[in-house]
């Protein structure tokens, strides 16, 4: 029968007994299920240790009742791991962050998130945490990164208080410290849930990690005695690298978290080691649980990771099975046995040696070798069959390891292989961004609830330059969301980009040097680099703007490019409105029009820039406009092209008077005088 009370809304001692509980069941339950053993499984795979201890693997071992039975494997599971991890996390992530609001404020703070993002991707190693997840994921079917703020970490904030303390005798304040995120890696080892979830938003969990029992006598002295009762981390059955003789100090300790919910409106936080030794129980201080999954598939059913390398596990047993059934062959004959017919009046002592004279018998025959090192063809052939339908399963094809097929010749048709292998593994691909972009969300969470004291950071702008910049929470309030920019499938491998880099050759991007570099290097990006900065300036010049700080244009700039680019700035009617913003970009882009006036226009030719006309004078009434600079003469509209008579009169000037042969004088000049001479007029 069900509990009346709500097992998270008790308190103290009886609700550590009631996490303690769960703890058990949820150990009991997937140790009798057998998913325990498979993830003991997996991870003796995965290092190598079919036979041995993980530490006694990678070398030819020996079984059987008398050790005649050779004992080798050959790990394809953890080759296709590890192609699999490559694959899913050789691009950098790029976060992007989104506000609540579209205005100016929003906006800057848009750009300070990406910065300190992008700062915690650098500096902090977050990478490294990820692939970390993804790898868990890969090998155990799911991976998790945690989220917590340390008020121990940072710089301290009161550290003149200290030293004028210090100086004046007085009493020494405590330190005070900043305060960051911290973020570890969890396996599917330490997360206790509820198993009878099927979706990924759980109601609570319990994250297990370990910590020196020393560090937390000295934080919690009054808990000394109950600290010291626990056993240690190498007491504990877990999967790990480990001999029996390992000592240390680590202990585990626990963290429960429950979401707010119509039960717990407040949610709940709890962090003990034992029932006795408790340590802190309190309301969630976070928005959200900060736990983040990432999974290969799951258990229909249940929260509980699946991955495909689960499938390619016997597959890799039976190989090395195979292989080891070779090598004891050979092992067993390869130094052959002598067939001495009975008879031949050989004795072994002739045999040995070399060039030596052997009288026997040839009616009772020759002697000969004893062959029985043959091994069977579809040995070998199995051998392939299993490698194949491993590479099938995994979805990490020949291409992927290097070793394509030779039908394959066509560069395009290996890229187009190669990129048929990343999507297959779209599900896990997207379970990392889902991932990438939860922890990033949640890490500005926190920094919004925690950041209290300014503190500085090296920022990263859109540009790819650097600065320092002092923030607190406040600064990025507005933020609400986090996205990833996933890169195209082929841009992930080698054959990809050199196939994007031959395109780029053809419609004339590249020049040969730059394509010559990417085939040597496979670096894409070292053709498009120059394009790149244009694009990294007008990004710099748009960001400083947001800013409020005014830019410089230059005569070799391509403004036009510029002009375009610093005008989408305003594009927003939330950015017009604001007056200074808009006095500082509408001034830069002035500039710019003033160096297309005044520069000198072969200058900008050269530059392959059109320079735009200054305005001609008026001309005189009745007189056609002067030649524009450049000696091209622009074509006055025929309804305001002055007479002949106009014309002569303003240039004080006259027909000449025509000449006729002598004889000719009265000759008519026009039809008109001719019809008239002839009376017809």
């Amino acid at each position: 029968m069900a509990s009346k009370d709500y097992f998270a809304s008790r308190e103290g001692e009886e609700l550590v007994s009631a996490l303690d509980a769960k703890t058990e069941h949820w150990s009991e339950t997937l140790e009798s299920n057998g998913y325990f053993n498979k993830l003991r499984d997996m991870y003796a795979a995965y290092h190598g240790a079919y036979y041995n201890s993980v530490g006694e693997a990678h070398q030819i071992s020996f079984g059987g009742d008398e050790g005649e039975l050779v004992e080798i494997s050959v790990n394809d599971l953890r080759s296709l791991a590890r192609h699999m991890l490559s694959m899913m996390t050789s691009s950098r992530p790029a976060m992007e962050t989104r506000a609540i609001n579209t205005d100016y404020k929003s906006v800057v703070q848009t750009q300070l998130a990406n910065g300190l993002l992008d700062y915690y991707m650098r500096e902090k190693k977050l990478e490294e945490y990820f692939k970390d997840a993804c790898e868990y994921a890969i090998v155990f079917g799911s991976g998790y990164v945690k989220l917590a703020w340390n008020q121990m970490l940072g710089m301290i904030v009161n550290q003149k208080e200290i030293d004028a303390a210090e100086t004046l005798g007085n009493e020494i304040p405590a330190k005070e410290y900043e305060g960051d995120l911290e973020v570890i890696t969890v396996s599917p080892l330490d997360i206790i849930q509820d198993l009878t979830k099927e979706g990924r938003d759980l109601d609570w969990v319990i994250v297990r990690s370990f910590k020196n029992r020393f560090d937390l006598i000295a934080k919690y002295p009054d808990l000394e005695e109950e600290i010291m009762a626990i056993d240690s981390k190498d007491a504990l059955n877990r999967v790990s690298f480990k001999s029996s003789d390992d000592e240390t100090d680590d202990i585990p300790v626990f963290e429960f978290y429950h979401r707010r919910s119509e039960a717990l409106p407040n949610g709940k936080y709890a962090f003990y080691a034992s029932p006795e030794a408790r340590f802190y129980e309190g309301d969630l201080p976070y928005k959200n649980i900060p736990v983040y999954e990432v999974s290969a598939g799951k258990i229909l059913g249940t929260p509980l990771g699946y991955s495909d390398l689960f499938d390619v596990l016997p597959l890799q047993d039976a190989s090395n099975s195979l292989y080891s059934a070779a090598m004891t062959n050979l092992n067993a004959f390869s130094v052959s046995n002598i067939l001495n017919p009975v008879g031949s009046n050989l004795e072994v002592t002739q045999l040995s040696g070399a060039l030596n004279i052997i009288d026997f018998n040839p009616q009772a025959g020759e002697p000969r070798a004893l062959d029985l090192v043959k091994i069977s063809p579809q040995l070998f052939q199995m051998i392939d069959v299993l490698n194949n339908k491993s590479e099938t399963i995994s979805g990490i094809n020949s291409v992927v390891r290097g070793n394509p097929e030779a039908s394959l010749r066509s560069g395009s048709a290996i890229a187009m292989i190669q990129s048929n292998a990343i999507e297959f593994m779209s599900g896990l691909q997207a379970s990392y961004t889902y991932l990438i972009e939860n922890t990033g969300l949640g890490m500005l969470e926190i920094i919004k609830d925690f950041a209290n004291s300014p503190r500085i950071a090296n920022i990263v702008g859109a540009s790819g330059r650097s600065y320092m910049k002092e923030f607190t929470g406040d600064d990025i309030s507005d933020i609400n969301r986090v996205i990833v920019d996933s890169a195209n499938a082929m841009t992930k491998t080698i054959s990809g980009r050199i196939q994007m880099a031959d395109n780029l050759l053809q419609y004339g991007v590249l020049t040969p040097e730059q394509y010559m570099n990417i085939i040597n290097t496979g670096n894409l990006e070292s053709g498009t680099e120059d394009t790149q900065r244009k694009v990294n300036n007008l990004k710099a010049e748009n960001e400083g703007m947001l800013f409020g700080v005014q830019q410089r244009a230059i005569f070799t700039d391509n403004h036009l490019e510029h002009i375009n680019s610093h005008k989408s700035v305003l594009d927003d009617p939330s950015m017009r409105s604001d007056e200074k913003l808009a006095s500082v970009v509408l001034a830069h882009i002035q500039e710019h029009m003033d160096l297309l006036k005044n520069t000198d226009p072969q200058i900008l030719m050269a530059l392959g820039q059109q320079p735009i006309q200054p305005p001609q004078p008026a001309a005189p009434e009745g007189m056609p406009a002067a030649p524009v600079q450049g000696g091209e003469v622009e074509p006055m509209p025929a309804a305001q092209q002055p007479s002949q008579d106009q014309a002569m009169e303003a240039n004080n000037t006259q027909l000449n008077a025509v000449r006729l042969p002598e004889g000719f004088e009265d000759a008519p000049l026009t039809m008109e005088q001719n019809a008239e001479q002839k009376g017809l007029a």
